[in-house]
């Protein structure tokens, strides 16, 4: 009986040796200033030499592609993107919010359209489009309009400035560091995110079960961030510098563009995420009944069933 036991254990042994490693956790952003910071980490060294992975896309529509894919177990993404995502991924869950624009997004029009209301029939577009028909309604409203009143096409981020440079199209829904670049070039700025604050929020996004699988890694990704936190908070001299090379931008040009993002740190997502009241609900709430409104969304969910704050909760501090 004894030599069975030991032959047992000795195939078991064998088994979990020859065991493929595990996959490292794949982490996949595009260029947006508030996804700077967890790029800052690995730059700063405040990240596993192995484990984790940061990919760096083209654009929001490859990180989302990539997600669909299941190239990627964690994701910086627009609110809008997550909510669209999770109509095709159900078990996709928000996980910590990154970011608040206040300033960063701009809905931008040719020179010499000097209002909302000369842009009705013109041709609009914007890379998100839900985030950027978003902002147009927020700007509709204000002025006492109809958001219908108005259709945004898309077009990838990399191709907004051709096509603004050649009046191939008439406005524009664009982010930093988009933006700053179309307004040297003389875009009209119609509206601006700092005139609707707490309305379009940058979110992480990771499956159910990566949550699970890879509980360990993203952690480390979170204390990792936090630190790169505290580098832009306490040492932005050193920080922001940093940033701007992980972001393939001028650093005077990034400063600037920070200054339109709202950083959430740990205790800020506490709030949002954490607390009884559930500060983010309404931001989610406001934004899934536009998109049901104008088909994006057939079915809304409970801000709750949306979210998944046990790796917040596991972070000390």
């Amino acid at each position: 009986m004894k030599k069975l036991l030991f032959v047992m254990l000795t195939v078991l042994a064998l088994a979990g040796c020859n065991r493929p490693p595990k996959p490292p956790l794949v982490f996949a952003a595009s260029a947006w200033p508030g996804y700077a910071s967890i790029y800052l980490a690995r730059s700063q060294g405040y990240l596993p030499k192995a484990g984790i992975r940061l990919e760096e896309y083209a654009s929001a529509a490859e990180v989302a592609q990539a997600l669909r894919a299941h190239k990627v177990q964690l994701a910086a993404v627009t609110l809008s993107q997550a909510l669209s995502l999770h109509r095709e991924i159900p078990d996709l869950k928000i996980v910590l919010v990154l970011d608040a624009s206040k300033g960063a997004d701009a809905l931008l029009a040719q020179p010499g359209i000097g209002g909302l209301a000369q842009l009705r029939g013109k041709r609009i577009v914007a890379e998100d489009v839900v985030r950027g028909a978003y902002l147009i309604s927020l700007a509709a409203k204000e002025a006492g309009m109809s958001a219908r009143q108005f259709d945004v096409k898309p077009m990838p981020a990399g191709e907004q400035q051709a096509a603004f440079r050649t009046h191939k199209v008439d406005a524009l829904v664009a982010a930093e560091p988009l933006r700053s670049r179309l307004l040297a070039d003389g875009a009209q700025q119609l509206f601006v995110s700092s005139r609707v604050p707490g309305k379009l929020l940058d979110v992480l996004v990771a499956r159910d079960d990566d949550v699970g699988s890879y509980n360990h890694e993203m952690q480390q990704l979170l204390k990792g961030w936090l630190r790169a936190m505290d580098d832009i908070r306490y040492h932005p001299a050193e920080a922001i510098p940093a940033m701007a090379r992980d972001q393939h931008a001028n650093p005077e040009q990034f400063r600037q563009a920070l200054q339109g993002v709202e950083l959430f740190g740990l205790q800020r997502n506490r709030e949002l995420l954490l607390d009884e009241t559930l500060a983010i609900g309404p931001a989610i709430d406001g934004l899934q009944r536009f998109m049901l409104d104008n088909g994006q969304l057939q079915m809304g969910a409970d801000a709750s069933t949306l979210l998944d704050s046990t790796l917040l909760a596991s972070i000390k501090r």
